[in-house]
Formats: structure tokens, C-alpha cells, sequence
């Protein structure tokens, strides 16, 4: 086990979150918060299907 130390201000905050998550321990809440930030974003592959293949910018859409 660590300690670590936390300001005032950021032991309410993880106290709140905890509260609101209903987690029994601060290590379940940041456990959780390291997933969610570590997460891919989601993918943006597929998003503009409607843009053929042969596509190109005008020259002015290069300014």
C-alpha cells in the first residue's frame, strides 16, 4: 500500500465522485478514472462514406 497526498480541494472532489459512483474504495474510483482516460477514442473510420474515393480539394480549398 501508498499514500499519497492530496490537497483539501481534491479529496472532496474524489470523496464526490466516490459517492456518486458508490465505489467502496478511492482505489476502485481512480482505477476507474485511469481506464476512462486511457480509453481510445472513438473511431472516426467510416464517418464521411459519402466522400468518393477520387476526391480532390480545390485550389482554393488549399488556403
Amino acid at each position: 500500500m501508498v499514500t499519497i497526498a492530496l490537497k483539501p480541494d481534491t479529496y472532496d472532489l474524489l470523496t464526490n465522485v466516490k459517492e456518486e459512483m458508490e465505489a467502496e474504495t478511492y482505489d476502485d474510483v481512480i482505477k476507474v478514472m485511469i481506464v476512462r482516460t486511457k480509453k481510445p477514442a472513438q473511431s472516426m473510420f467510416g464517418k464521411l462514406k459519402y466522400v468518393k474515393a477520387e476526391f480532390k480539394r480545390e485550389e482554393l480549398d488549399r488556403f
